[in-house]
């Protein structure tokens, strides 16, 4: 790697041309990797499609047969998996969920109406945009809460997307 070092403005300026060159090279080269990258894919996708669409065609056979025949595979119910040659059949329960499709203000209301507002969590939280806003509002200091100015960075800017 080469050390630079700058003493004028128009090295500076020669500095710049240089790195819009380089990022603009290396953009080129990251766009076609991706290109590259996308023909393999699709190149993948379409060899191994036949393969996908028999997988899928033998687990949809199975799962009929599986449904079909859990009673004698499962010993009437007495185990939830079924080895057959090399493979195995397993039948598990999905955990309950709870899904929201509502209004949440009509939820929280019709929860609070049945008075089950055990239902509904609180939660604090530091606003800390609003804290940032009126740090002079906090005269004496708060342990564990510390406002941390920002500092001031230095960009380099070539015009291309880096």
């Amino acid at each position: 790697m080469t050390a630079y070092a700058y003493t004028t403005r128009a090295e500076i300026q020669t500095a710049f041309n240089t790195l819009a060159k380089l990022e603009s090279r290396l953009e080129s080269k990251a766009a076609k990797l991706k290109t590259k990258i996308a023909a393999m894919k699709a190149k993948h996708e379409a060899e191994t499609a036949a393969d996908m669409a028999e997988i899928s065609a033998i687990r949809a056979a199975v799962s009929v047969y599986a449904e079909q025949n859990r009673a004698e595979l499962t010993g009437n119910g007495k185990t939830k998996t079924a080895k057959i040659g090399n493979g195995c059949i397993k039948w598990r329960k999905q955990p309950a969920r709870v899904e929201i499709t509502g209004d949440m203000a009509a939820i929280f209301t019709a929860l609070k109406r049945r008075k089950l507002a055990r239902f509904i969590r609180v939660k604090e939280e530091l606003d800390k945009a609003a804290i940032l806003k009126e740090a002079a509002a906090i005269k004496t200091p708060i342990q564990g809460l510390n406002i941390i100015s920002g500092g001031e960075v230095l960009s380099i800017e070539t015009g291309g997307e880096s």
